[in-house]
């Protein structure tokens, strides 16, 4: 596989799930919702390792660290949640269009939605 830091080895998510699909690159780790939108087959990894629920953060995500050299200095690194938030901005140009859209991803067809795409659904109300 060569160094864990290999440049040659690195590539943005776009063109590495455009590589998956070629057969240019034969596996990678990414999003769940990415590799579904595309069609791509794919192994779900256990809620206790994907960093998709944070009710494991104690349990599970905190064990998990890695620890870089960047410019010469360790550098230790802790997982945490993948979490994504949606919000209407106090300063929204059309608010109500936000609070529609944010309404949407909160009814059952958004959670429909979610699932087809794979994401998890919203875990809490509105802030």
């Amino acid at each position: 596989l060569g160094t864990p830091v290999n440049p040659a080895q690195i590539f943005p998510e776009p063109s590495l799930l455009s590589r998956i699909d070629s057969g240019a690159v034969d596996a990678t780790i990414g999003y769940e919702s990415a590799v579904k939108s595309l069609r791509l087959p794919f192994l779900a990894l256990p809620r206790q390792i994907n960093l998709s629920d944070p009710s494991m953060v104690a349990e599970w995500y905190s064990r998990a660290a890695v620890t870089l050299r960047v410019k010469g200095h360790r550098q230790t690194l802790h997982t945490q949640p993948l979490v994504f938030y949606a919000c209407v901005p106090r300063n929204a140009r059309n608010p109500e269009a936000g609070r529609a859209f944010v309404s949407l991803l909160q009814s059952r067809k958004g959670q429909e939605l979610f699932a087809r795409y794979g994401y998890n659904p919203p875990l809490g109300g509105p802030v």
